[in-house]
């Protein structure tokens, strides 16, 4: 192997490395910014929500670097789908680009307040403004690309004869998507779930972005 060969595969390796940075990056930034914030539920209101008021910025910032990183990751993955591991489905690498383009997107867009959050505003927003629904927009980018990814991968898996690896990813898809559902009829304000939509928003995004960082780790090694 020659340095210039050397010099490319610790490149990517590093670029790999991002995807495990992203996805600690952001749950810990939403997990120590509820802890400053007044009045703010975490059991009902969405991590979005923390982009609204003075210190809003903060979460706006984790959106783009966030995503920023995931689209850095995403650039590994497609230089090694190109080489060590022809296997690689390109889709796996596209829609990890699209869930990196949506956080950038979510970030650009504020979303409207909701469940009394800030403290005086409505319960449920009839009119949402043209920011909210761009945000909405690029969001789902995310919870619906992540899941399928996840199915991707467990397909690349699957081929490898990596039971546990193909377990756990088609697994990390089905639950992202049962609880996501969930999560929507929680914020839709269906009956007992609105005062859990927040902590199902947690849980199913702690369940993409764990998968995440554990493919990364996986390709980092290798």
């Amino acid at each position: 192997m020659t340095n210039k060969d050397i010099k490319s595969n610790l490149t990517n390796k590093w670029l790999i490395l991002c995807g495990t940075v992203a996805g600690l990056f952001f749950t810990f930034s939403w997990i120590i910014q509820e802890a400053f914030r007044e009045s703010y539920n975490s059991m009902m209101i969405p991590i979005s929500s923390l982009a609204i008021g003075s210190l809003g910025w903060v979460q706006t910032a984790t959106f783009l670097i966030s995503g920023a990183l995931i689209i850095l990751f995403t650039y590994g993955l497609w230089k090694i789908s190109k080489n060590e591991y022809k296997g690689v489905s390109k889709w796996g690498p596209i829609l990890i680009l699209i869930c990196g383009i949506g956080l950038i997107g979510a970030g650009c867009f504020t979303t409207d307040p909701m469940n009394g959050y800030p403290e005086g505003t409505p319960i449920v927003n009839d009119n949402p403004s043209f920011s909210s629904v761009m945000h909405q927009l690029f969001s789902s980018f995310l919870f619906f690309g992540l899941p399928i990814a996840c199915f991707i991968f467990g397909n690349y898996f699957a081929a490898k004869k990596e039971l546990k690896w193909m377990i756990y990813s088609f697994l990390s898809g089905i639950l992202f998507l049962a609880v996501f559902l969930l999560t929507s009829m929680g914020f839709s304000q269906l009956s007992g779930l609105q005062f859990f939509a927040g902590l199902l928003q947690r849980i199913t995004l702690t369940i993409g972005f764990l998968w995440m960082i554990l493919l990364s780790i996986y390709f980092f090694k290798k």
